[in-house]
């Protein structure tokens, strides 16, 4: 990845550790930008509990020396810091990258507060300018699904790991990466896919984050609005 935008990553990863506060119960998403700020956090060390929605971070925030929990313990958490692949002028997103965005959702559910950490290049004017949507799926009918996602306009592709077999979620679920011309109405869209039989869920998340660290050649800022995200888009931050 370009050095400059894992600067600008680091940037805001570390401007969103210093949200965790002693006593606190905090909901980690996945991904890359949530490992930086998992790795800020270790270096702050506020005793704090955690609950992580991928074994990924997990193994990362175990490896740090954090505490973990689950939300079969904690029902109610304080705060969810997590990533995203797309973020637009109203906060919706994309995300699922990293396969774990039907768990990042339960567990941003349980968060009084939702904060999204990202490099300035995730923000979007609409929706699916340059993501595919990620669903997951059932593996016992995932043709079928897709088949039928493609009824919805949606161009969908199997996702692939490294070893050449099909990617597997935590959960034991596929992975179909959907693309769709143009997303105007992304509520809408959310609830469609999710009527699809075989979708577990997908990666559209509508009214979800509270604020959004944006990290850039400046540092990092925050956006807790609409105008705060067209103020910067165009220059003006």
């Amino acid at each position: 990845m370009n050095l400059q935008v894992e600067m600008w990553k680091r940037a805001a990863a570390e401007e969103a550790a210093r949200l965790v506060r002693d006593k606190m119960v905090v909901g980690l998403g996945s991904g890359t930008t949530v490992a930086e700020v998992i790795r800020a956090i270790a270096k702050l060390r506020p005793q704090a509990t955690f609950v992580p929605s991928s074994s990924a971070t997990q193994r990362l925030a175990s490896d740090l020396g954090l505490k973990l929990s689950s939300l079969n313990i904690h029902h109610k958490l304080d705060l969810m810091l997590d990533g995203a692949d797309e973020v637009d002028p109203n906060f919706d997103m994309i995300k699922g990258r990293g396969g774990a965005h039907t768990r990042e959702k339960i567990v941003a559910g349980a968060a009084k507060r939702v904060v999204i950490i990202i490099d300035r290049s995730k923000l979007v004017q609409k929706l699916g300018e340059r993501s595919p949507v990620p669903v997951e799926v059932l593996a016992f009918a995932h043709e079928y699904t897709m088949r039928k996602l493609a009824e919805l306009g949606g161009e969908s592709r199997l996702r692939m790991a490294a070893s050449g077999a099909p990617f597997v979620t935590d959960d034991g679920n596929y992975i179909v990466d959907t693309t769709f011309r143009s997303i105007l109405k992304p509520a809408e869209l959310e609830q469609k896919i999710n009527r699809v039989p075989g979708v577990v869920e997908n990666g559209i998340f509508v009214g979800v984050a509270d604020e959004v660290f944006v990290g850039y050649e400046g540092g990092c800022v925050r956006l807790k609005s609409k105008r705060d995200f067209l103020k910067f888009t165009h220059g003006k931050v």
